[in-house]
């Protein structure tokens, strides 16, 4: 009788490793380093072989005594499995066994393989107060909202204005945006942080609507970039800035031209948290210009829950800028009036492309006097 061969520790080990120490039949996945009753560590697993270690065993052949120590002929299993197979090897042939652990030991290989920083984000927090008001963006939210991903670090980019004017002239919102907005976001973009190159955003925005689409425009889509909202219906604080997963979601918007003329003077009306009505922006228009509109059935502040309606809103609203262009040319001057949840914003911004669109205005709404001024040229 010839004598067994002893498998090696290396070839052992590399099993190990290979199988992430988790059962290679198919299904079963069970963790060999320690008792699933009883908790207690140990080495519980079993190296079966494919192709029977002796031709008279299971699944045995004239290469049996040749393949005793071969790893591509190792598998490793749970005391269960190793029992199944040995025990039925009608069921389970070799070339089944074979792919199963190909399969297995290729899981775990895509699985453990992707870079570390695809689970890592960096943190963008940009808030600047709305009249008096200063909203604060905390820090167990956005981590919240994030996961599975993590802040990259614990600087982020902090952008914070607590005495901004939003009653200034637009040569000051212009002034405001360029020097506290895009030179900053510029710097961040081109140099990274601690001279590390920013490779994904996570972005948590809070501040008068035409800052927060020129934000985007300076973030632009050079960089993945995640965009959250804030839910003012969330009762748990700490999940304020989470996408909401419910059913039975609207998904639909409205797109339409509710004033056509050959001009190149263009307003587009943004009704999604609100809706937009004539005596607002009616002293911004004139008999020539032309006014299209986004909205949903019914606008309301709470109308925005999941990441998929940001999605497509973002693509409703970069169609109708190309269907801008096309009737209008890119020399048309194009206004918007928002009344819009803030990451939709943020999108309006991130979609525009710097040397195709059309030159964009974003008007702020003036709730004490009851109407919009343009403020601010975001390209």
């Amino acid at each position: 009788m010839v004598k067994r061969k002893s498998i090696p520790e290396s070839t052992k080990l590399k099993l190990w490793v290979k199988s992430a120490g988790r059962c290679e039949f198919k299904g079963c996945n069970k963790p060999v380093w320690y008792n699933g009753l009883t908790l207690s560590e140990g080495n519980f697993a079993e190296v079966a072989h494919i192709i029977g270690s002796s031709k008279d065993g299971p699944r045995g052949t004239e290469q049996s005594e040749e393949l005793q120590v071969d790893f591509h002929n190792l598998m490793l299993l749970c005391q269960q499995c190793h029992k199944e197979i040995d025990n039925h090897p009608e069921r389970y042939p070799i070339e089944l066994l074979r792919t199963w652990k190909q399969e297995h030991e290729d899981r775990i290989e895509i699985q453990t393989s992707y870079p570390e920083d695809i689970h890592k984000s960096t943190v963008l927090l940009f808030s600047v107060n709305i009249g008096s008001r200063t909203v604060p963006i905390s820090g167990e939210a956005f981590r919240n909202a994030m996961f599975p991903k993590f802040p990259t670090d614990q600087k982020g980019i902090k952008i914070e204005e607590k005495e901004f004017d939003r009653l200034g002239t637009p040569e000051q919102w212009q002034a405001f945006a360029k020097t506290r907005i895009e030179r900053k976001i510029q710097r961040y973009l081109d140099e990274g942080i601690d001279d590390i190159k920013i490779k994904h955003l996570s972005i948590f925005a809070i501040a008068p609507m035409p800052l927060l689409i020129y934000l985007g425009k300076c973030v632009g889509d050079t960089v993945p970039a995640d965009i959250y909202q804030s839910h003012r219906t969330i009762e748990n604080t700490s999940r304020t800035w989470s996408w909401q997963e419910e059913a039975n979601i609207e998904l639909s918007y409205s797109v339409s031209c509710e004033e056509y003329n050959k001009g190149d003077i263009v307003f587009i009306k943004l009704e999604i948290s609100d809706t937009i009505k004539l005596d607002k922006y009616d002293q911004l228009i004139s008999k020539i210009c032309s006014i299209y509109r986004i909205t949903v059935p019914e606008p309301s502040p709470h109308f925005l829950k999941t990441k998929r309606q940001l999605e497509i809103f973002s693509y409703e609203y970069r169609k109708l800028l190309n269907e801008i262009q096309a009737k209008h040319g890119k020399n048309c001057k194009i206004s918007i009036l928002p009344a819009v949840p803030v990451s939709i914003a943020v999108e309006c911004g991130r979609v525009i492309l710097p040397t195709k669109d059309p030159k964009i205005y974003v008007c702020e709404y003036y709730k004490e006097k009851g109407e919009f001024k343009t403020v601010l040229q975001v390209n």
